[in-house]
């Protein structure tokens, strides 16, 4: 936080030495007190040691670890990256043969997706919302998890409670993660699943500095698994962790930050401001409707210089139908971050391949980047890694014509498996569609972004249009036959996604809702308003 004064509540967290939690709001500067503290820390040790920094995502990661490197800083033996990575490359592929014995074959990750049927024989449908395993399920599955195992394979939705089990296990695990860290740092702890949370108590319990950063209003993960129980449970351990608060938001207006506290609590206190730039519109007609007039506005916006770019102006929808009726109807350049047809199939193969695509498309991804992404997966020896660098580097300068091939031949060779006709199309889709080639492209600053509420998580934009705050939308109701009361599939999930999306917002923050909606068949509905724009205590909080 160059030229930045920290808060005494900043201040506080970051020079304790002790456990603990620190709860932070949107915009408080949560990764500055991270970075902050991991800085301090490595500085004073010895070369062999490190910390474990750990993220939601690969992006934040890299984020994480440039800003504790800043000014030559050497970060020693320090770990940064996923928990799924931490767990594999730190845990798993290490000491798996402690549990299971030595494999015949080289040891991958594989997600369930990625298994033939045969295979997928003894595990639950783990495609399916709500089938986690929890490390309770250990017994139950271990004769599969080791089967996999001797034929080379670690299950992708296993990896937390196989790393858990690891650490129980062995000794030689348990001595190797002393000997190299000193503390662990997990970032969006909200959205810890059940194993996530034992590993970080089980890493407590030998002996390193533990510290959960998060927060409960920002929890959407819930339908995989994630649980805000787990970073309340650690508050509720005084003894052992302390707890810092840091809730002063310095990325939105004060009018924004009200009505954000005003849809959880009522009757919370107001911060001091003179103008109101949070908005409820009501437009007239259909969801086409409101791309026409969003059209207008967001050239009133760039002409009057409210925004320097197109860029800094973002449109968030609950789902990915609304991103089809935008992308139809909007008359401004823009960029839809929706589904992408590689990351829909999920296989170890479509993520390689969609490194290769961002390495081909974006200058500023590295080779390196696209290695971590087969780090995940299978361990590499030294002549492996610098062939496969080697690889990597021919696509650059292939031409648009053939790099379908090239993806799919390097991906074969790479990972030593047939890649299936599903994984063909979806790579033949990618490429046919310029709206999601651009999601592989460098910024942008001529373009809108527009995205679901989930993908925006941890962004931020002057100007924010939060769409679709309709009824039986946002939030999301059930329909009951014979009932007429409401009934809210989701309630607290989807208020926490709503406040994710406005806080979003640095400037101005935009609540879209129309007379008129087209439901999920194309057929045309009432657009009444969403239950969240007519809560208690916002009366006065917006234009």
């Amino acid at each position: 936080m160059t030229g930045f004064e920290f808060t005494p509540d900043q201040k506080a967290a970051i020079e304790s030495q002790s456990n603990m939690v620190i709860t932070a709001c949107p915009g408080s500067g949560k990764t500055s007190v991270i970075v902050e503290k991991i800085r301090r820390e490595v500085a004073e040790l010895q070369g062999y040691k490190g910390v474990i920094g750990i993220t939601f995502t690969v992006k934040a990661s890299k984020e994480l670890k440039q800003r504790c490197k800043q000014g030559g800083l050497d970060t020693k033996s320090s770990f940064f990256g996923t928990i799924d990575h931490f767990c594999l490359t730190e845990l798993i592929f290490p000491f798996i043969s402690r549990l299971y014995g030595k494999s015949k074959y080289a040891v991958e990750c594989k997600s369930y997706n990625d298994l033939s049927e045969d295979l997928k024989l003894g595990l639950p449908p783990l495609d399916e919302v709500g089938n986690e395993f929890n490390t309770d399920d250990y017994s139950a599955y271990k004769q599969k998890f080791k089967s996999l195992h001797e034929k080379g394979i670690i299950l992708l939705e296993s990896v937390g409670v196989l790393a858990v089990r690891i650490i129980n296990d062995s000794l030689s695990c348990r001595n190797y993660i002393r000997s190299k860290y000193t503390s662990l740092y997990i970032d969006e702890y909200q959205d810890s699943s059940q194993p996530q949370h034992e590993l970080f108590l089980s890493l407590l319990e030998l002996g390193l500095k533990a510290v959960a950063v998060g927060d409960v209003k920002q929890s959407i993960y819930a339908w995989r698994g994630s649980d805000p129980q787990f970073i309340q449970s650690l508050i509720k351990k005084p003894d052992v962790f302390e707890h810092h608060i840091v809730n002063v938001n310095h990325r939105c207006h004060p009018s924004i930050v009200n009505y954000a506290n005003r849809i959880f609590n009522s009757n919370c206190t107001l911060l001091p401001t003179n103008e109101i730039r949070v908005y409820q519109w009501v437009i007239d007609g259909t969801q086409h409707d409101v791309a026409d007039y969003l059209t207008k506005s967001i050239n009133k916006l760039i002409a009057d210089k409210v925004v320097k770019s197109l860029s800094n102006i973002a449109i968030l929808v609950r789902n990915n139908s609304s991103l089809s009726l935008l992308e139809t109807k909007l008359g401004v350049p823009y960029r839809i971050f929706g589904e992408n047809p590689l990351s829909l199939i999920n296989t170890s193969k479509t993520k390689f391949m969609s490194s290769l695509l961002a390495y081909y498309l974006d200058h500023k991804v590295l080779i390196n980047d696209v290695v971590e992404v087969i780090e995940n997966y299978s361990s590499l020896s030294a002549s492996s890694l610098k062939d496969l660098r080697a690889s990597i580097k021919s696509i650059s300068g292939r031409d648009s014509s053939t790099i379908k091939d090239a993806i799919l031949e390097l991906t074969h060779k790479t990972l030593g498996e047939d890649i299936v006709d599903i994984e063909v199309n979806a790579l033949e889709r990618v490429l046919a569609d310029k709206n999601i080639l651009k999601q592989y492209m460098p910024e942008n600053i001529n373009e809108v972004q527009i995205m679901t509420l989930h993908k925006s998580k941890g962004l931020e934009f002057d100007i924010v249009f939060h769409l679709d705050l309709y009824d039986w939308i946002m939030p999301k109701r059930e329909f009951i036959r014979g009932c007429y009361d409401e009934v809210f599939t989701s309630w607290e999930q989807d208020l926490n996604l709503h406040f994710v999306g406005i806080t979003r917002a640095k400037e101005h923050c935009i609540l879209v809702n129309s007379t008129n909606r087209f439901n999920h068949e194309g057929d045309i509905k009432q657009g009444k308003k969403s239950q969240f724009m007519t809560l208690d205590g916002l009366a006065g909080l917006y234009k």
